[in-house]
């Protein structure tokens, strides 16, 4: 059992982290930090654990086998590094860092002192993702050339994230959901690049509106929305191939499936490629209609990919990271080079 302790009692520390570890017979809660009493009191009330305001004096009293890191962006680094120097492995939060010099200093820490390390990117592990990836691995529609993704609304965030001298804005802390997702899914880097921002809706001085596009060494095309400054919400997911596409909708129950519209070889017509420039009676050119075949993929809450299962067999069994600290200092490394082309 992995002795585990949880800084940070926030949005996510409080409402993800905490009830996964007390739930999972895998991990022994024995200390949180927050640098709000109230919450340590919560906390307390809760999980009947030892509470701290200070980090530091935790490490040292706790000794924890296992540090989980939830508290706000720019304190990622000190509070990573520090766990590791005092011999805990580490599971941050998204995004790792502000941004790549401060994540390199924490993979690099952990190497120097061999602890192991895994960032929580947990858009990975949803259910859509899951099938989506069946869908693209099951080959109905060919070659993928393109994904497009979009998480949209109309926020008028107030709060620290929309303050960049704290790490806020939409491309690190949205983005690094999505941009790691799609990269997971097509199992591959970016080999061209481009990026928008703009700030509209948020009180802050951190972009709300980020559009990035991608072109994998594969070939596939990837099309990220994050816009929090719409009144009308974009199509989430398109998946797109050779023969034909996918679209992420509901089946006649009101269950979510990814519809798969597609054609077989052998549906189609045979036809020749001609270079005449006299079109033929002066018509466009008209083939048989294509015979579309429909397919639903179901996607279940029971397809969700338990992170902390796959947590827990990391840190404690040794077995293969779910999300390998290489991927996550890449996804920084991307994320800073589209923050910068979106400020130019």
């Amino acid at each position: 059992m992995l002795k585990t302790a949880l800084a940070g009692l926030g949005r996510v520390g409080w409402n993800y982290h905490m009830p996964e570890i007390l739930s999972h017979e895998g991990f022994s809660l024995c200390a949180v930090v927050d640098a709000e009493k109230s919450r340590l009191a919560e906390a307390r009330e809760k999980a009947d654990v030892n509470c701290y305001t200070d980090y530091d004096e935790m490490l040292s009293a706790e000794k924890p086998d296992l540090v989980v890191i939830a508290t706000p962006t720019h304190l990622h680094k000190q509070h990573a590094c520090d766990a590791l120097r005092q011999g805990a492995h580490v599971f941050l939060d998204k995004p790792m860092a502000r941004d790549l010099e401060e994540a390199r200093e924490i993979y690099d820490t952990a190497r120097e002192h061999g602890r192991k390390l895994m960032l929580y990117q947990p858009h990975r592990a949803r259910p859509e993702a899951v099938v989506a990836k069946q869908v693209i691995e099951s080959g109905i529609l060919g070659n993928t050339y393109m994904i497009k993704r979009a998480y949209t609304g109309y926020i008028r965030r107030s709060d620290w994230q929309a303050l960049k001298k704290y790490g806020g804005g939409t491309l690190f802390n949205t983005g690094s959901h999505f941009i790691d997702q799609m990269l997971y899914i097509t199992g591959d880097k970016a080999l061209a690049h481009s990026c928008y921002l703009s700030r509209v809706a948020t009180l802050g001085d951190a972009e709300d509106v980020v559009k990035v596009t991608l072109r994998t060494r594969n070939g596939v095309i990837v099309d990220i929305d994050l816009n929090m400054a719409t009144a009308y919400n974009f199509e989430p997911w398109y998946l797109l191939g050779k023969r034909g596409g996918a679209i992420l909708t509901k089946d006649d129950d009101g269950n979510e499936v990814f519809r798969a519209k597609y054609y077989l070889p052998e549906d189609l017509e045979e036809i020749s490629l001609s270079d005449s420039l006299a079109a033929k009676d002066r018509k466009y050119v008209s083939h048989s209609p294509i015979n579309w075949r429909y397919k639903d993929f179901p996607i279940r809450p029971e397809m969700k990919i338990d992170y902390y299962q796959k947590c827990y067999e990391y840190f404690a069994l040794d077995k293969e990271p779910f999300v390998p600290a290489e991927d996550s200092v890449y996804l920084m490394e991307m994320l800073q080079k589209l923050a910068k082309q979106g400020e130019e």
